[in-house]
């Protein structure tokens, strides 16, 4: 299962591309539900930003990978050991002031309250696709411990963020390409102190 499958270590920095100019650093979470391409979409970002990333599933405990393996939804007392490791990776970048890009479902808002604990500022990006778009992903993905049969529970947990978040909201139609571009276009325009 290749998760953070970049040729540069996770938490490797790289010289920013002319894309890149103008845009301040931030701490990303690029959130949507299983197959919508959140590690593709933060690992393009990595790449034309230089900000250190990961994905978030390499976060999990091994008993919970073993559990999405086997087709059991996750609880919400399953996932509070592996966001506090989200959190812990994104404060982490806050302090050092890196910027950071964290691939991470975030579905639900209680999990977005906790990743922005302790004065840690995220700015969500919403990965938002039609249910068979989705379907149609998981049933081509390879390598991956999380089976399309998911798909249903991941939906149904999942709380698209609301008008009083910091998030971003993007379709997952076009081309991984031009969603990197269209994220970075919005970058480009927030305020500083977002």
């Amino acid at each position: 299962m290749p998760q953070n499958a970049s040729a540069h270590p996770t938490d490797s920095t790289l010289p920013a591309q002319p894309a890149a100019r103008g845009i301040t650093r931030h701490l990303l979470v690029i959130m949507g539900v299983c197959g919508s391409g959140k590690s593709t979409v933060a690992e393009g970002l990595h790449n034309e930003l230089g900000w250190p990333w990961l994905d978030a599933d390499s976060l999990h405990a091994a008993s919970s990978i073993e559990k999405m393996a086997h087709g059991v939804p996750l609880t919400d007392e399953d996932r509070q050991g592996w966001l506090a490791r989200c959190h812990a990776w994104l404060a982490e970048k806050q302090k050092a002031g890196t910027g950071g890009i964290l691939a991470c479902s975030a579905l639900r808002r209680v999990y977005r309250d906790r990743l922005q604990q302790d004065g840690v500022q995220p700015i969500f990006i919403y990965l938002s696709a039609d249910t068979s778009v989705l379907a149609q992903r998981l049933k081509t993905r390879a390598d991956h411990f999380m089976p399309a049969s998911l798909l249903p529970s991941q939906l149904e947990t999942l709380e698209p963020p609301q008008t009083d978040e910091e998030a971003l909201i993007f379709s997952v139609l076009p081309e991984p390409a031009e969603i990197i571009a269209e994220i970075l276009t919005r970058l480009r325009t927030l305020p500083l102190n977002m």
